[in-house]
């Protein structure tokens, strides 16, 4: 930083948050995330992974349900579009669960930790 100029660096900032997350892992005696990214490490993180699961599950089914019965409602198809959606929602929920307990429900650009391949296409024009 010059005299001057009150903008800390970057990477000045990126030193400080560094050192700061390796004195709060010092002192609480464990690592900030969950390993590899895919199953959580303890007690209320596991309660909420599996409460996640359940959730994913019941809401895509629950969709699928709401979705046929309505069409079929406004169509007056009988039951056949609430079974088709029923199973169309409960497949959606299965892999909505499996994209979950894989790690690939991350944000975009999420790699595994050690994962230094690129992309094939980064949106950036270049192969």
């Amino acid at each position: 930083m010059t005299e001057g100029d009150n903008k800390p660096s970057s990477d000045d900032f990126d030193a400080r948050l560094r050192a700061a997350r390796n004195a709060y892992e010092a002192r609480s005696g464990r690592s900030s995330g969950t390993g590899d990214g895919t199953q959580p490490k303890s007690g209320m993180q596991g309660l909420g992974f599996a409460l996640r699961v359940g959730t994913e599950l019941v809401a895509a089914t629950g969709i699928g349900v709401a979705i046929g019965y309505g069409l079929d409602r406004w169509l007056g198809t009988g039951p056949w579009l609430l079974i088709f959606f029923l199973f169309l929602g409960g497949a959606a929920g299965v892999t909505n669960v499996y994209r979950l307990a894989s790690g690939m429900d991350q944000g975009v650009g999420w790699r595994r930790p050690g994962d230094n391949t690129p992309d094939k296409d980064d949106g950036r024009g270049k192969s």
